[in-house]
């Protein structure tokens, strides 16, 4: 079959891979489809058209342009196959009468063969293509006149189409390749889908691939009954003959007819498309700017972009939602979700409308958007959706939820530096375990886009964490710098880090000017008081952290880690556990029922003395998680205090396997709290360094398992080299340790 005389090109070739990646369940998989069969690539074709098709099982187009693919390869009996499921349902379709007829030809089923030709004429006459094969296989348009009856003079034509009116006129039967259908003429149906092209109808050259660059973002590729006229705006009503040939000249007969200046205007359509996109990607706010300028760009051009609009929603939305730009930025956003969806279906689109739920508190209904399109079994398999929908569960406080969410969208799609930023995030809501996977999947998205800004302040809120102040203070530099182009929310927060950094080298006036600074910029974020609570926590200031924390959560009281770090707080205050208690049950009532706060109950009941209401609470949230190994990791511990050590043992070697391989920081914990279990019941010295190692194969930069590994050997008598490693990491990574002193001591020698 005959192929484009300039074939596509490789960019071209890839904004269509994008385009459907980006949105599978749309018609993008058409001009895909047509690209890999005109490149001989017929498993790629098969792949994608097979997508398509159970994307859109009620357009026959779709099961013809399948046929199409097998037809290509040579399979033409798997080809008539498909046909005949289409032709059973859509009898006068005549794109697949054609390639029906075709095929029928080419395997020696002449009866059969023309028969569909004659059926695919009378359904198109005017059709090129159709008078073409007619004409090849020297088939009649009409076939030959029967002999006329011995009892009644022959019909007239006028009576055969009065006949074929009347209601009770029988359909043709669909064509297979041992049946002919019979001769006589079909009803005709207002529902009969316009015809495709055939497989011998390509359009040649540069036109082909402006068509394809269009259908890449600028309009969707729809071909049902009613489809809006490209040039009127006027429905097409498929009554006759006569206005199906004329549907058919202006919706595919396009395809060989574009003048110079709409393929100038595809072309620059296409090309700001191909710019905006890898913007989008970037993820930092001056991209998000720009990419809404091109945007803005393509609407100009041609205001039916369904992907100008779906872009400008989306790159609006998340400029609301996490930069601050304030209520023009979601009016913005709104009116182009609206417009985008007038015109078909785009990710992009969807995610706008998630991310502007989201801000305004509806997590629930964000939710809802998504699962609308991921959920169930012929749900879309988009990594960039999923990742939406774990940057929701995030906000919520599920972090096992957003963990799946973005594990899965990382592994379709790994070089994305948005999704390994959240799934960093997810990491380092988790607290204190989890600092080492954190810092790697930031490390991972400053990797795939080296200017990250979320990415650089995420990590230094770890190292900030973690007494790291001078790596911390340099990263916050670096966002102030204006070469960045950080938002507003970016900014505060790089001055709250700073301010944590000064308050650290002892210049508290320093850091409450910048902390001041931060409030100015962004005072609806809750991370900066967070930063306040975490910055006195530290410095051993409970009442004031615990003043910091409630205004943090008063100002996102959905977020479960800030209830966290209050009770945290809480315990930590003289008298402040039944305060803590109270706390979590007004979060329960607020929130519902979840394994973290239950988990939080049970370490203020636990801490209050009440062992019995402690346990069930950790036993609630463990089967509240299903599974929920953090709620064993707490149970073993209480059990350890209570002298239950076998108790504990299950509840760990329990934990441990629901953590699995890629529990790092909560697995390296329980095998630290499990070489506590068995120090209790007097286990030997190589027990204790096997589970300190496993702990540090997990998690290298686990403190506990630092110095408990480097200790052990020091007790013994033999400070290898290793050891003085394990306490001189202990000493740089953990500054604030309760043993940090002696380990720089000991590691020294």
């Amino acid at each position: 079959m005959p192929t484009p005389s300039k074939p596509i090109t490789p960019a071209e070739l890839s904004a269509l891979e994008h385009a459907f990646a980006s949105d599978p369940g749309s018609d993008a998989y058409r001009p895909l489809t047509e690209a890999y069969l005109a490149a001989g690539r017929f498993m790629e074709a098969m792949v994608v058209c097979k997508k398509g098709v159970k994307a859109h099982p009620d357009d026959p187009a779709a099961k013809v342009l399948l046929a199409r693919v097998y037809a290509d390869q040579g399979k033409d009996r798997k080809a008539l196959e498909e046909l005949a499921a289409v032709l059973g349902a859509f009898p006068t379709f005549a794109a697949a009468n054609l390639l029906a007829g075709v095929l029928h030809m080419r395997v020696g089923d002449r009866a059969a063969g023309e028969a569909a030709l004659r059926r695919a004429a009378e359904s198109a006459p005017d059709d090129p293509a159709i008078r073409e094969a007619l004409a090849k296989y020297g088939v009649a348009a009409a076939p030959p006149p029967a002999p006329p009856p011995t009892a009644a003079p022959r019909a007239t034509a006028a009576a055969a189409r009065a006949t074929v009116a009347a209601p009770q006129a029988p359909a043709a039967a669909p064509v297979t390749s041992r049946q002919a259908a019979p001769a006589a003429p079909v009803e005709r149906s207002e529902e009969v889908p316009l015809p495709t092209p055939p497989p011998t109808q390509r359009v040649q050259g540069r036109a082909y691939a402006e068509q394809l660059a269009e259908k890449y973002g600028t309009q969707a590729f729809q071909l049902p009954a009613g489809a809006r006229d490209t040039k009127g705006g006027r429905r097409a009503t498929l009554l006759t003959t006569v206005a199906l040939a004329a549907v058919l000249v202006l919706t595919l007969g396009g395809w060989a007819m574009w003048n110079k200046a709409r393929g100038a205007r595809i072309e620059k359509v296409a090309a700001l498309l191909k710019e905006t996109t890898p913007l989008v990607d970037r993820d930092v706010y001056p991209a998000y700017v720009e990419a809404g300028a091109k945007a803005e760009e393509i609407l100009k051009a041609d205001p039916d972009s369904l992907a100008g609009h779906a872009f400008l929603a989306y790159v609006s939305a998340i400029r609301y939602a996490e930069h601050g730009d304030g209520d023009a930025a979601r009016t913005l956003a709104l009116q182009h979700d609206q417009a985008g969806r007038a015109l078909g279906r785009h990710s992009h689109l969807i995610a706008a409308e998630a991310y502007l739920k989201l801000a305004a508190g509806d997590a629930a209904g964000a939710k809802e958007t998504l699962d609308a399109v991921l959920g169930g079994e012929n749900g879309s398999q988009s990594a960039f959706l999923t990742a939406v929908l774990g940057a929701v569960d995030l906000r919520t406080g599920d972090l096992d939820a957003a963990r799946d969410a973005l594990a899965r969208a990382q592994k379709q799609n790994p070089g994305d530096a948005r999704t390994a930023w959240l799934l960093a995030e997810q990491f380092r809501r988790r607290g204190e375990g989890y600092e080492l996977q954190a810092s790697g999947w930031y490390d991972y998205a400053l990797r795939a886009e080296k200017e990250h800004v979320p990415s650089i302040l995420g990590k230094a809120l770890v190292l900030l964490g973690r007494g790291q102040v001078e790596e911390a203070g340099r990263a916050a530099a670096a966002v102030l710098e204006p070469r960045t182009g950080a938002s507003k929310p970016q900014l505060a927060l790089a001055h709250a880090i700073r301010g944590g950094v000064l308050a650290a080298r002892g210049r508290g006036e320093e850091a409450a000017k910048e902390e001041g600074e931060a409030a100015k910029l962004d005072p609806a974020n809750p991370d900066l008081p967070w930063l306040v609570g975490q910055r006195k926590l530290r410095g051993g200031d409970a009442a004031g952290a615990v003043e910091a924390f409630q205004r943090a959560v008063s100002l996102d009281s959905k977020r479960l880690s800030l209830y966290a770090d209050l009770v945290r707080a809480l315990l930590a205050k003289e008298g402040g556990t039944p305060q803590a208690i109270d706390v979590v049950k007004k979060a329960v009532a607020r929130l519902g029922e979840s394994p973290r706060l239950a988990l939080l109950l049970g370490d203020a009941y636990r801490a209050s003395g009440d062992a019995d209401l402690a346990r069930g609470q950790y036993e609630k949230a463990i089967a509240l998680g299903k599974p929920f190994p953090d709620a064993r990791v707490a149970l073993a511990r209480l059990y350890r205090e209570k002298n239950n050590i076998p108790g504990a043992l299950v509840e760990l070697t329990q934990a441990i396997d629901e953590y699995g391989a890629g529990g790092a920081g909560g697995a390296a914990a329980a095998y630290v709290e499990k070489a506590d279990v068995e120090r209790a019941r007097g286990a030997k010295r190589e027990v204790l360094e096997d589970l300190y190692g496993k702990a540090l194969e997990l998690d290298p930069a686990n403190c506990d398992a630092l110095w408990g590994a480097g200790k052990l050997e020091h007790d013994a008598g033999k400070l290898t080299d290793r050891a003085k490693a394990r306490l001189e990491a202990y000493a740089k990574l953990c500054p604030r340790g309760a043993h940090a002193a002696e380990a720089a001591k000991l590691g020294g020698k």
